[in-house]
């Protein structure tokens, strides 16, 4: 079985774009390797981004996202994750949107949260 990992948002876009071949491979290739989790977070920056920056039809943000569920487990957005996410937050100093995702990968026992906006990296090393 393959490591868990949590996914960032801009790796699910980049398996979108077609104007990045060699990270849209690499995002791909990613998705296929971890035994992947993303969160509600992830989910609403998605449609953000694909109907602002990217202005794609609803439908087809709606057949990704549904691409999403079945390739990822989705952990919801909780009170309980909102107070982690704010500890962490203050303790580490992330900002409050990184911190939600830290929180969230830590919750799903992930052992990697990937993203481009940061190296990789081991969720539990902030604890």
């Amino acid at each position: 079985m393959n490591a868990n990992a949590f996914i960032d948002t801009n790796i699910f876009i980049y398996t979108q774009r077609t104007d990045a071949p060699q990270k849209t491979a690499i995002a791909k290739e990613t998705i296929r390797f971890f035994e992947c989790f993303a969160s509600t977070q992830v989910f609403n920056e998605i449609c953000n981004i694909l109907t602002k920056k990217y202005p794609t039809p609803v439908d087809e943000i709606d057949t990704f996202l549904q691409d999403i569920r079945n390739s990822c487990a989705i952990a919801l957005i909780t009170e309980e994750r909102i107070s982690e996410a704010l500890a962490l937050h203050d303790r580490l100093h992330f900002s409050y949107y990184d911190s939600l995702m830290i929180a969230s990968a830590l919750s799903c026992n992930c052992e990697y949260l990937i993203s481009e906006d940061a190296d990789s990296f081991s969720p539990n090393m902030v604890l």
